[in-house]
Formats: structure tokens, C-alpha cells, sequence
């Protein structure tokens, strides 16, 4: 019997108190009437002391068997104390039989004798059932009660009786057997239980473990094992729920910068294993509770909670810390950025979606206009937003309405002194006010409104240059292109169109293109560039020095003319002139023309001119020019039929 197990001992004793009680009062009974129910004077008084103590005993034994079942009731487990203590109460029950019976075999009459046989065999055979619970238990009481008084018979010489010692003897053994195989198949039948209650058990676990991995696996997202969206939004939710609205808590979103270039670039592989780095610097930073999520893409948000000893602003910069570190991977070291926005619980919004919007918002606010680790959402920047909010929507219409036109800005040729072409620059007329080109052009680009406004410009700009064609035939005109209209498949056949429909040379239309399109995918940038050439149209390189990659822009697309940045004329007696000459040498084996922006002295134009600059264009000469303003220039020009005064100066 395994009662090393508490559990299995558990059970045999729980089979063994209840059937106590039954017991101890059939016990009780059987013993009051051989105790009274024979007369039998001179043995009467050690009858009632034997019934006495038996019945004291019986009662500790009651006593015993309902403070076990308090205890265990109460849900304590039995120990193995409480089988001793059970084991010595019955065994002690049989020997106070076991002393009656020998005690009386030469006093009692042969009936009182007779009874007393019959009664504890008749208890040695209910004992293998109620006791079955204890295998050696019941065998040495079983033993106890009938062996004793049938030795006895048969040691004493009564040779009447002696067939009764031997029945009794054998019946002993015929019960010790009996209890053996009621006992073990007590046991098995508990060993059975049990093993079915430990593979139950071991089951319930094993389907709660697969439950929880189950849920674990829903609520995760598999590549970073961070909280999903779903997940994040349940127990966003019920934090917020739950916490005192005098407790601040606030959103960061947070969104990789450049990302997208380096899984461009290096491919999906590198990609995946940028973000799950990234997800492990988050939750290195994150060390205070924080709930941390994947919001999709490179876009992470995280749920933090403000006290006295820990800031917002420690958490935004331990961030930008960490993500800013070089990320190894197996072939590529990267340096990856992120803009951050913050807004906060309750100040900025009582709702987790809410929250989500203008830390949403508060981060992209960021990208490309600011330093800081971190933009908190505030009532300016919200101003600002629904601004821009308003001016995207409105831009949409601006072709429609007619609110857009075009003012040109002279290119002049550095060793004649005239106007060799212009470029065409967009004005939006917004509710009486001028809008900056910097402000609606950005809006024009999210919201897909380019393409329209790019093809309005051009078809204008072509238009405007076969007007000034019939005045100045050599003018031409130089046009900007945003990256996004090269996302258009038939950017290029429209354009060719509409210089045909207008009877407009291509080579007199200059593609004016900034470096940072090459950010892009530029395999197919430079596809299209291409068949632009192909077609007669000039390429030109705007702001060149400032973007993506200046030297293999020039290489990759044997650009045709390339426009210096206005920072390097500015800074012409500084380093910029170094930057000017450089560009002006390759020029020789490149092939290219140069135009310097941003002229505006006289000075600048002089060394601009004397470095060999083949085109200067700048405040110095003329600010953008409405259309009437340009063809009486241009007619000026015509007449004089020489180079402008102010040119000749500047040239002396």
C-alpha cells in the first residue's frame, strides 16, 4: 500500500472513519448484551469494569473520528499519524474482546461461551469489509478476535470442545484470507482512482497549458512577440478603466525613420530582423509596467504610466537611445531613427483610440521638421493640424476652383547676360491669402492631389512656353516633378502628349527632379528618366548637394543640367566655392550644364561667372514673374538686343 502518497493515504482512512462509526456501535451494543445479558454473579463486577473501559475507548474513538472529519471537511489531508491512532483504537477494541472471551471460558455457561464465539466471529467477518481499507489491519484484528479463545479451547483439554477450537482456527485463516483479497481490492480500486484523477488532472493541464498558449499565440504578434493590436486595445482599455483619472498615463507612438529603404534595400529577411531588435531595445527601455505593442509595420505603441520618480520625457529618451544604437544583423550594420509622439491620460483625450489619433498625429508632426527625441501632442500643434487638415482637403479642389497659377523665375546666361529659359514656380491663391509652396506641396503629396496639380502645371507650363516661343523663340522652360507623379505608369506619355498638343520641342522642356526622389525605388525612377531622354526631354538635378546620393544621381542618369543649391552660393566665401569648382570639374567629363540658385549679389555673380557657370538664377536678376511681367521682359530683351546692364557690371 502506497501510503507514502498523501493522497492514497488519504483515501484509505476516509474509508476507514466512515465505516468507524457502524463499527463502533454494533461494538457497543454487542458488548452491553454479553455484558448484562447473562446472569452470572460472581464475574458480574469485572463484566461491568470490561464493558466500562471498552466503552470509554469506543467513545475516544468517536471522538476521534469526528474531529477527523472537521479537519478534513475543512480541507486538511490526513497524515499518518491519524492511521496510527486509528490502527491503535481498533486493534485495542480487539484486544478487549480478545480478554473477554478468554476471561470467560472457565466461568460462563455454555450458551454465554457460545454467544460470545458466534458474536466476534461475526465481527471478524464484518471486519474484513469494514477494514478493508487497511490490509494488516484487518488481518491481526480479524486474528485477534476468534485465534486466541480457539487455542484456548483446544489447549484446555475439553475434548467436547475441541472441534470447535479447530473450526475456530480455521475459520480464522478463512477470514485473515478473506480480509487479504478484500483489502487489495480496496487498494486497487483506490490506486485506480487515483491514477484516474492524476491522468484527469494531468489532462485539465495539459489542455489549460495548450488554452493559455492558445491565447498567448492570438494575443501576440509572431514576428516580435509583443502584444498585438487586438491585445493591446483589451488591456489598454481595461488599465485605463480601472485607474484613478488623477493618475497620468500617456500613449507613445513610435515609428521607424528609414525603415522602409533598409528592407527595400537589404530585403524582407533583414527587415523582420531589424524590427524584432528593435522590439527588444522597446522592451529594454520599458521597464516600469509599461504594456508594449506592435501596431503593424515598423509602428510600435506603448501604453506608460507617470509618477513622481519617473518622467514621460526619461522614457521618450532612453528610446531614441536604444533604438539609435547600430543594429547588427548577420550581413548588415544599420542605423535606424524613430519619431515619437506623446499624448497624454486624461489631459489629451479620455479614450484609448482617441489617445491613439493624436499621438498618432503628434509623431508624424515630427518627421523631417524636428530634432527632439519626442513631439507632445499640444493645443498648438492641434491648431497646426487641423490647419493642415483643412488645406489638404482644400488643395484636392484647387485645380477645380482655379485657384492655382504659375510665376516665372528667369534663368540668366552667365556670359551673355540673358534670359536663356525660366522656371515655372506654383502659387496657390487660398481664401485671399498666398500659401507657401512649402506648406501645400507636402499636404498635395500625402493626400494623392500631386498627380492632378502635377499634370495642370505642365500642361500651363507648356502652354505658357508656346506663348513666349512666338516672342523670344530660343526661351525655355524648366519644370518641377514630384516623386509621386512618377508612381504614374504613363507620367511619361502624357507629358509627351501634352508638349505635342502644344507644338512645344521636348528639348526645350527641362524635368526639373530633387535628389531625394532616389529615396525611392530608383531602379524604376531611372527607367523613366530614361525614356524621358529618349524622347528629347532635359533632365535637370534640382538642389543638388542637399539630397539622397548627389554624385550616382549624376552618374546613373547622365543628367543634363545640374542646379548648385542656393546654401553653396550663399556660403561662396566659406566652402562653398570648393563644392562649386568641384561640381564645375566634373562637368567637363560628365557632360552636364550647371545653373547656381540663389544669387543675389553682385560679387557672388561675378565669381560665379568667372568659376565658368554657365547659368545663374537669383533675386539679383529677377524675383518670380508673373506671365505679362515675363513677355515684357523678354521683349525689352529683343529690343536691346545686348546684355543687361546690371549683368555687364556685375561681370566687370
Amino acid at each position: 500500500m502506497q501510503l507514502s502518497d498523501p493522497q492514497i493515504l488519504h483515501d484509505h482512512l476516509k474509508l476507514l472513519y466512515r465505516s468507524a462509526l457502524p463499527g463502533i456501535a454494533i461494538t457497543l451494543v454487542a458488548s452491553a448484551g454479553l455484558a448484562f445479558g447473562f446472569e452470572d454473579h460472581s464475574g458480574k463486577h469485572y463484566k461491568l469494569l470490561w464493558w466500562l473501559s471498552l466503552s470509554a475507548l469506543l467513545v475516544c474513538r468517536s471522538v476521534d473520528t469526528y474531529l477527523w472529519f472537521k479537519r478534513t471537511n475543512n480541507g486538511a489531508i490526513s497524515r499518518i499519524s491519524d492511521l496510527y491512532r486509528f490502527s491503535s483504537g481498533v486493534l485495542l477494541t480487539a484486544v478487549f474482546w480478545a480478554f473477554y472471551c478468554l476471561f470467560i471460558y472457565d466461568k460462563a455457561q455454555i450458551t454465554e461461551l457460545f454467544t460470545a464465539l458466534v458474536t466476534v466471529s461475526a465481527m471478524a467477518g464484518g471486519a474484513a469489509t469494514i477494514l478493508s481499507g487497511h490490509k494488516r489491519l484487518s488481518q491481526i484484528y480479524t486474528l485477534l478476535l476468534v485465534l486466541p479463545i480457539s487455542l484456548q479451547i483446544i489447549y484446555s483439554g475439553n475434548d467436547a470442545y475441541l472441534l470447535l477450537g479447530m473450526l475456530g482456527i480455521a475459520y480464522a485463516f478463512v477470514m485473515f484470507s478473506v480480509a487479504q483479497t478484500a483489502a487489495q481490492f480496496t487498494e486497487h480500486s483506490i490506486m485506480l482512482r487515483n491514477e484516474h484523477t492524476v491522468l484527469l488532472k494531468t489532462m485539465e493541464e495539459i489542455v489549460e497549458q495548450r488554452t493559455e498558449k492558445i491565447i498567448e499565440l492570438s494575443q501576440r504578434d509572431p514576428l516580435t512577440q509583443l502584444l498585438n493590436r487586438r491585445a493591446f486595445i483589451e488591456r489598454a482599455d481595461q488599465h485605463l478603466a480601472q485607474t484613478d483619472p488623477d493618475n497620468q498615463y500617456a500613449i507613445f507612438f513610435l515609428d521607424l525613420d528609414g525603415f522602409k529603404q533598409a528592407n527595400d534595400s537589404f530585403g524582407h529577411g533583414v527587415g523582420d530582423e531589424v524590427l524584432s531588435q528593435v522590439a527588444q531595445r522597446i522592451e529594454t527601455a520599458c521597464q516600469h509596467g509599461e504594456i508594449i505593442c506592435r501596431w503593424g509595420g515598423d509602428e510600435f505603441i506603448i501604453l506608460a504610466h507617470q509618477t513622481k520618480d519617473y518622467r514621460f520625457e526619461e522614457l521618450a529618451i532612453m528610446l531614441k537611445k536604444q533604438i539609435n544604437l547600430p543594429i547588427v544583423t548577420a550581413q548588415h550594420v544599420i542605423n535606424m531613427d524613430c519619431s515619437i509622439g506623446v499624448a497624454k491620460y486624461p489631459e489629451h483625450g479620455q479614450s484609448l483610440s482617441d489617445l491613439i489619433s493624436l499621438a498618432d498625429l503628434s509623431m508624424y508632426s515630427r518627421k523631417g521638421t524636428s530634432n527632439d527625441d519626442f513631439v507632445m501632442f499640444s493645443d498648438e500643434l492641434e491648431q497646426k493640424i487641423k490647419r493642415e487638415i483643412y488645406l489638404s482637403k482644400a488643395i484636392m479642389q484647387a485645380v477645380e476652383k482655379n485657384q492655382l497659377r504659375l510665376v516665372f523665375q528667369p534663368i540668366i546666361q552667365s556670359n551673355s547676360g540673358e534670359i536663356a529659359s525660366v522656371e515655372a514656380l506654383l502659387r496657390w491663391d487660398f481664401e485671399g491669402a498666398m500659401v507657401s509652396p512649402d506648406t501645400f506641396i507636402p499636404l498635395a503629396e500625402k493626400n494623392g492631389a500631386i498627380k492632378d496639380i502635377g499634370y495642370w502645371v505642365m500642361n500651363e507650363a507648356v502652354q505658357k512656353l508656346a506663348q513666349l516661343q512666338t516672342h523670344h523663340g530660343a526661351i525655355k522652360m524648366s519644370v518641377n516633378v514630384s516623386v509621386i507623379q512618377f508612381e504614374d505608369i504613363y507620367f511619361v506619355d502624357k507629358v509627351y502628349d501634352i508638349v505635342v498638343q502644344h507644338n512645344v520641342s521636348p528639348s526645350d522642356l527641362h524635368i526639373e527632379i530633387t535628389e531625394s526622389v532616389f529615396s525611392k525605388n530608383k531602379l524604376a525612377l531611372i527607367s523613366m528618366v530614361k525614356a524621358f531622354q529618349t524622347l528629347g526631354f532635359l533632365i535637370s538635378i534640382d538642389d543638388f548637394g542637399t539630397g539622397y546620393s548627389s554624385l550616382s544621381a549624376i552618374q546613373d542618369l547622365h543628367v543634363n543640367i545640374v542646379k548648385i543649391d542656393r546654401s553653396f552660393v550663399i556660403n561662396l566665401h566659406l566652402k562653398g566655392i570648393d563644392i562649386v569648382k568641384a561640381v564645375m570639374v566634373m562637368s567637363h567629363g560628365l557632360n552636364y550644364r550647371i545653373v547656381a540658385e540663389g544669387v543675389e549679389t553682385r560679387q557672388q555673380a561675378s565669381t560665379l561667372t568667372t568659376l565658368g557657370i554657365h547659368y545663374l538664377q537669383g533675386y539679383l536678376f529677377d524675383k518670380p514673374l508673373e506671365f505679362d511681367v515675363l513677355l515684357d521682359r523678354l521683349m525689352q530683351q529683343s529690343n536691346q538686343q545686348q546684355a543687361p546692364t546690371l549683368l555687364y557690371s556685375a561681370n566687370s
